[in-house]
């Protein structure tokens, strides 16, 4: 039987007024180059492992003793191939919440190991949590989407929202070539400011209690959020109770129940903890010194306190004061480059409330731009390439490599170090507050009005920031290439 043809369904046009077909592609293609070419694999392989050996505990009856056990199997090296030091092999470091997430999804590929025992079990269960943060990314994708229709009067203008999100190279770098989970706590952030703008309080500060498990600092966003909205004090402590409960709950009960997780959180302290570094950044003075981060943070606090917006202005208040916290905080303490990807849901909807969105996008591209060239000078190994899908099938076809990072030799040959780069991230992080902050000092904000840009000019800005990720694919693999045996 044969559909009217009012039925039918227009098909996605190349480029049209939403995103099109060659828009999606762009992303995609970038996301596929840096899947196939790129792999930090050593932490989600250990950490896929020990959820996997969660699983274990819990159906051996022994889930208190999780960490005990992780803690054991890597004093042995039981997380590292025997190339690797053992004395590297990783404990689990994570919150338990974590571990229950991605045990969750790997339960199919565990039972299916048990039923016919897989010889690349390790590898699977590796592969198996990317493509859970590849799926997690679209899911963020749509309700930050979502999130944008709920603020935004122009539906259009939502789409292209959810585009500008998915198609930021922070995307394409944090997630899939760093190869980490933090787009599970900014699906979870995008999820409570739902709510937040709903005005639905208790159920905002549920979701950022599950995000804070899975990393801190959305504690950040909380407080001044919270204070923005609620001005009675009881009510601020209760919702602030609840915003660390989980959190509390799943700190104490291992410290008590587990003596491995205490031994695992000293060790963890000893290196990547970021609260020794709250301290670090000082103003000299009297017979003390004072905290910087905390000291900003804490008048950002006062500031969303005594801040009363008209109901127009209070979106873009919400999103100025969360992005101003957790851009405090990396401006001052010690940070790995995924947890930037916190900054994306803020950063997206203050460039689409500017005036001038083309500028915006530009500030955005700066300061990407500089996260980038910091990363590959500070964090890019050659474990991230070698560890790749790419470089696993072309072995033994092109000589090791010679120069896996191009640029950072460039830096080091010149002399240069990593200060222009890291100025640039942060100047524009500050620049795109300091600019929201003045177009909206006399104006009700744009994020509620309808998008009527031109989409032709836009889009090469918005390809060429989604390109900036060619400047991590593309030097280690035409080195790679280019030395065929």
């Amino acid at each position: 039987m044969f559909r009217k043809k009012n039925d039918l369904r227009t098909p996605m046009e190349l480029f049209g007024s939403t995103p099109g077909f060659i828009d999606i592609l762009v992303v995609v293609v970038l996301c596929m180059a840096a899947f196939v070419f790129f792999d930090q694999w050593y932490d989600m392989n250990a950490t896929s492992q020990q959820a996997s050996d969660l699983l274990d505990c819990i159906f051996t009856g022994k889930p208190l003793h999780f960490y005990t056990y992780v803690f054991n199997k890597a004093a042995e090296g039981g997380y590292m191939p025997p190339i690797y030091d053992p004395e590297s092999s990783p404990s689990a470091a994570y919150n338990i919440v974590l571990y229950l997430a991605l045990a969750v999804w790997e339960l199919p590929v565990y039972v299916m190991n048990h039923i016919i025992p897989m010889s690349k079990y390790v590898i699977v269960l590796e592969l198996w949590a990317r493509f859970l943060a590849v799926l997690v990314s679209c899911i963020c994708c749509y309700q930050f989407t979502k999130l944008a229709e709920i603020l935004m009067a122009d539906k259009i203008k939502a789409k292209w929202a959810g585009y500008y999100f998915i198609s930021s190279p922070l995307i394409a770098y944090c997630v899939i070539i760093r190869n980490q989970t933090d787009i599970i706590p900014v699906l979870l952030i995008v999820l409570a400011l739902k709510q937040y703008f709903q005005k639905k309080y208790t159920g905002f500060c549920l979701l950022m209690a599950v995000a804070c498990c899975f990393k801190l600092m959305p504690v950040f966003i909380v407080i001044p959020l919270l204070l923005l909205a609620e001005k009675r004090v009881m009510k601020l402590i209760g919702y602030l109770s609840l915003s660390i409960s989980l959190c509390v709950v799943t700190y104490i009960v291992p410290m008590l129940a587990d003596p491995g997780y205490s031994l695992t959180q000293s060790l963890v302290m000893k290196g990547d903890a970021f609260s020794q570094y709250i301290f670090k950044i000082t103003i000299p003075g009297g017979v003390s010194n004072t905290s910087v981060f905390l000291l900003l943070y804490f008048l950002i606090c006062v500031i969303a306190y005594i801040a009363k917006p008209k109901e127009n202005d209070f979106q873009i208040y919400a999103f100025l004061l969360g992005f101003a916290s957790l851009s405090t905080f990396f401006l001052f303490i010690k940070w790995h480059p995924q947890w930037m990807l916190l900054l994306l849901p803020f950063i997206t909807m203050i460039v689409f409330s500017m005036f001038d969105f083309k500028f915006g996008i530009l500030l955005d591209i700066a300061l990407t731009l500089g996260f980038l060239v910091t990363s590959i000078l500070i964090h890019l190994t050659k474990e991230v390439f070698t560890s790749s899908i790419f470089y696993t099938i072309t072995q033994g076809q092109y000589l090791p490599i010679i120069n896996f990072n191009p640029i950072y030799s460039y830096f080091i040959d010149h002399k240069y170090t990593d200060i222009i780069p890291s100025t640039l991230f942060f100047a524009g992080i500050v620049s795109l507050l300091f600019v929201a902050v003045w177009n909206n000092r006399s104006r009700s904000s744009m994020i509620a009005n309808s998008f009527d840009n031109d989409y032709k000019v836009i889009r090469g800005l918005l390809y060429t920031r989604s390109a900036l990720i060619l400047m991590v694919i593309l030097p280690p693999l035409i080195s790679y290439l280019s030395h065929p045996i």
